[in-house]
């Protein structure tokens, strides 16, 4: 019975247990169902999150963007203002500069005018025949003296004035005033004045004061102009003579300057023309003498050098006759117009002086800004490709070379690139003269013709001729000999044949016997070349010999003709080579039929 009842009891507490676990489990669901709800507003807030940062991540970009914006604007507002500021400054400037022209160098303009027709031949006319009178022209070249007393043409052209007035002292005053304020361009302002007005002696003493004011190594590009005039006739015979007294004497000062300098540095004296005569000279082509060049050996690069040497003269020659077709001298065209000398007088009259020119310099620069709107880089590139080369100054010598060997470069007419080779020309004579002489050395009596261990030695006087019969025979001797002993020297090699048919002996009797497969094939190959080679050292002697004579046989006749066509082109070599020293004197003979003044 009370077992019964335990059982119930516990029966009951098992009951209550499992009630109080389904309970338990429904306040766990319930408690689930809630954290689930939760979980999905935690999600909706995890999108609205993600939207509201992409919004934000749009926004950011957004004002990235104009930021961006803003410091482009900012920039380009800064460079714009930047390039108004210069700009602004340079018509400022400019505006400036621009009175400061006018009020200074005004009056110049008017200087230059009177100037410009006080030397005009239909101005000298008018006066003689006294259509203009001459007290009018006084009292302008004296308004203009009292105007621009440090303008060096106001002068000039009170003396011209007092020319045409016959008043000696007041015009050797006002010439004395202008050569104090400028003396190389009023000594040719009175020469080409002269000059155009028919008195040519005068015209020849102011020209020679002029050249003797001239720095050699610093002449302006208005020296190309006279240059021009002078060799044109335009100036008279005797101012003609004067310049090539100078430029002579020039040249000379020039060659012992350039001699002094050698020694100072211990070197023996040159001359500097004769490198500008080297490149004239001819060069031996890749295809040229290539016989001979394989039979000199190592005498080649002397005996070439010296070759190309003497083809110098030979060389200038022809391009002189090139460049002065009508020889040193040209043809005796009757006198120009004048056209040299009216072209002089209007460049030097319209020269800027140093003042004007700064200033004008300035203006220049100014403007170019002004034009690229205030860009300086630009406008500075601008500039420098709009400046000529009036500006640069060049030494004597460089204009000597530039118009005889680069005439372009020059910009002078025939006439004064003849004047130029005749100022030149002693000096060429003893480049080309030198370079003969230098050729001369290099030129030895004999050479030595090598081929394959085989020499012989030929003279180089074209004059003494070589028989080639007997020197082909002996090279040919030569190769027959050594072929026959190449030949003899091909026998039977015992050690090679005893060796052979060992290693096939033990091969075939000691390995064969005990391999197979893929290794009693290789054996036995092996034992098969063996005994091969034996066979051919022993019964291949006579094939070897053969061989030995028949390859003997084509290196003698491949030496034969090498050296036969060697023979034939060492007659040739010398012969332009000795023809081209002589032709020294045809060089000469051309430059020799120049005039002497």
């Amino acid at each position: 019975m009370n077992d019964r009842f335990e059982a119930e009891s516990a029966l009951d507490r098992l009951r209550e247990r499992v009630e109080g676990i389904g309970e338990g489990q429904a306040r766990y669901e319930g408690k689930l169902d809630g954290f689930e709800e939760d979980l999905h507003g935690v999600r909706a807030h995890v999108v609205r999150l993600r939207s509201e940062l992409t919004e934000v991540r749009d926004d950011v970009e957004g004002l990235e963007s104009a930021v961006t914006d803003t410091r482009q604007t900012l920039d380009s507002f800064i460079e714009r203002y930047s390039r108004d500021r210069e700009v602004a400054n340079a018509q400022a400037e400019l505006s400036r500069l621009t009175t400061e022209w006018h009020t200074d160098f005004a009056q110049r303009k008017h200087t230059r005018a009177l100037a410009r027709g006080l030397v005009h031949t239909l101005t000298a006319h008018a006066i003689n025949k006294g259509v203009v009178n001459t007290a009018t022209v006084r009292a302008c070249t004296e308004e203009r003296m009292l105007l621009e007393p440090t303008y060096w043409l106001a002068p000039a052209a009170m003396a011209v004035a007092a020319q045409f007035r016959d008043e000696e002292e007041r015009g050797e005053s006002a010439r004395a005033h202008a050569l104090m304020l400028d003396a190389a361009k009023t000594n040719l302002f009175f020469s080409l004045t002269h000059s155009r007005l028919g008195d040519e002696t005068q015209a020849a003493g102011w020209m020679d004061l002029y050249l003797q004011s001239l720095d050699p190594d610093e002449l302006g590009q208005d020296f190309f102009v006279v240059l021009d005039a002078i060799a044109s006739k335009e100036l008279g015979e005797e101012a003609l003579g004067y310049t090539q007294l100078t430029m002579e004497r020039w040249n000379q000062n020039s060659h012992r300057a350039s001699i002094g300098l050698y020694a100072a540095d211990g070197m023996a004296g040159g001359d500097q023309w004769q490198a500008r005569l080297q490149s004239l000279s001819w060069r031996i082509s890749k295809g040229q003498y290539t016989a001979l060049h394989k039979v000199c050996g190592e005498q080649w690069d002397v005996l070439k050098d010296g070759w190309e040497l003497a083809t110098v003269p030979e060389g200038t020659l022809a391009y002189l006759r090139r460049t002065f077709p009508d020889g040193p001298n040209g043809v005796d065209w009757p006198v120009s117009a004048g056209h040299h000398v009216e072209s002089a007088l209007e460049r030097l009259i319209n020269q800027l002086e140093p003042d004007e020119a700064d200033i004008k310099e300035k203006m220049r620069r100014l403007e170019r800004i002004i034009e690229h709107e205030g860009d300086l880089r630009a406008a500075e590139e601008a500039h420098e490709l709009s400046l000529g080369p009036d500006g640069e100054p060049v030494t004597f010598m460089t204009l000597l070379d530039q118009a005889v060997f680069e005439p372009a470069a020059a910009r002078l007419g025939p006439p004064a690139r003849r004047m130029a080779l005749r100022a030149i020309w002693p000096s060429l004579e003893v480049a080309a003269a030198r370079v003969v002489a230098d050729s001369r050395n290099h030129l030895p009596h004999h050479i030595t013709l090598s081929i394959a261990g085989w020499s012989c030695t030929v003279p180089t006087d074209p004059q003494r001729m070589v028989e080639p019969g007997p020197l082909v025979d002996d090279l040919a001797a030569y190769f027959e000999r050594r072929t026959q002993r190449q030949s003899e020297a091909v026998v039977r090699r015992w050690p090679r044949v005893c060796a052979s048919l060992a290693i096939g002996a033990l091969t075939g009797g000691l390995v064969v016997p005990f391999v197979e497969g893929a290794w009693l094939g290789m054996f036995l190959l092996v034992t098969l070349v063996m005994i091969g080679w034996a066979a051919w050292e022993i019964y291949g002697v006579p094939v070897r010999r053969r061989h030995v004579r028949q390859q003997g046989d084509q290196l003698r006749h491949e030496a034969v003709t090498k050296l036969a066509k060697a023979l034939e082109q060492r007659e040739g070599f010398f012969e332009e080579w000795h023809a081209s020293m002589e032709s020294l004197a045809a060089l000469t003979l051309w430059g020799g039929t120049r005039k002497r003044n």
